[in-house]
């Protein structure tokens, strides 16, 4: 039941323990079962996943809680980044830009987010990306719908590596205002069942755009430098501005037609460890130099000046987070 008392599921038999109930309701409702907290009838207590169940009847109510989408993924202190809870900081940050998701995907549904730019160190991104797994590289090497601060440190007035724009599936589509290095918050509408996301600085409309329909999204925020500092916010849907709500409806800003962003050789978490993929291996070759002091250069193929990167590369870094 939910909280007003109405009958969601009956699950017949009932099953062993409250996890594996969670499991049931996940098929039967669509509803991650890490978003699901089962509260026992006629009590204020939240059933543990391994707790047992009467065989003989239970009545529950469920709740649905959303807050692992506006929650960093624990797995990124791999790469010194500190996160808890929403605020994400890196005054250790090793690795060079590195994208870290949220713990749980938006997978249908409107939802509304801010990201409170507490510092910009050089350039972030913010948005949703395809791929939960953190990589490392710069929001121009993921596959994402982001809403790019341009750099802090020149007046380069290209969308691709300077000025704010809307990046979206590896280009440069469009200028956003400029955010400024810090104080400022980039809010995100996206409504996942019509397939659009909408951005905003500070409550002003920036531009939309179409989302895949039928996919898991991650919120991500990418960073890049030690005094980078964001805080991810998840306020309710009728927290939005208006503009922003009837932008869901409005003109599509055509990704296509946007300016390539290149794509760098990168590594990516996979749930073992930190490795570059055989066909990442072999683009290296040649491009790559490790040298006696343990630091890698990864190239970008189409951007091998601007977006060489070295950073201190550990052979293999464990990765204990879900996949």
């Amino acid at each position: 039941r939910n909280l007003a008392g109405d009958l969601l599921a009956e699950v017949s038999p009932v099953p062993s323990t409250a996890g594996a109930l969670k499991a049931t309701l996940e098929e039967q409702l669509g509803c991650s079962r890490a978003l699901l907290q089962l509260v026992k009838g006629g009590s204020a207590d939240i059933l543990g996943d391994e707790e047992e169940l009467d065989p003989a009847g239970l009545d529950a109510a469920m709740i649905v809680d959303e807050s692992p989408m506006s929650r960093w993924d624990d797995a990124a202190d791999v790469f010194d980044v500190e996160v808890d809870g929403g605020v994400l900081k890196c005054p250790d940050l090793w690795a060079g830009h590195v994208a870290v998701p949220t713990s749980e995907p938006l997978r249908g549904g409107a939802h509304y987010f801010e990201f409170a730019l507490r510092r910009i160190g050089d350039e972030q991104w913010c948005g949703l990306m395809r791929d939960r797994r953190m990589s490392v590289g710069s929001g121009r090497d993921i596959e994402a719908w982001t809403y790019y601060s341009g750099r802090m440190s020149t007046p380069s007035a290209s969308i691709v590596d300077g000025q704010a724009a809307l990046h979206a599936e590896r280009r440069a589509v469009a200028r956003f205002e400029k955010p400024r290095a810090h104080g400022d918050v980039v809010g995100m509408l996206a409504d996942l069942d019509r397939g659009v996301v909408v951005f905003d600085l500070n409550r002003r409309v920036q531009g939309a755009c179409a989302l895949p329909r039928g996919l898991p999204l991650w919120v991500v925020a990418v960073v890049g430098t030690p005094c980078d500092h964001i805080e991810l916010r998840k306020p309710s849907l009728g927290d939005a501005p208006r503009e922003s709500l009837l932008a869901i409806d409005g003109p599509l800003l055509d990704v296509s037609l946007g300016t390539p962003l290149g794509q760098a050789v990168g590594c990516f978490f996979d749930g073992g460890s930190l490795d570059m993929d055989d066909n990442d291996a072999e683009a290296a070759s040649g491009a790559s130099d490790v040298t006696g002091d343990g630091r890698m250069c990864f190239v970008s193929r189409a951007r091998p000046v601007e977006s060489t990167l070295r950073f201190p590369f550990p052979a293999s870094v464990p990765f204990s987070g879900a996949s």
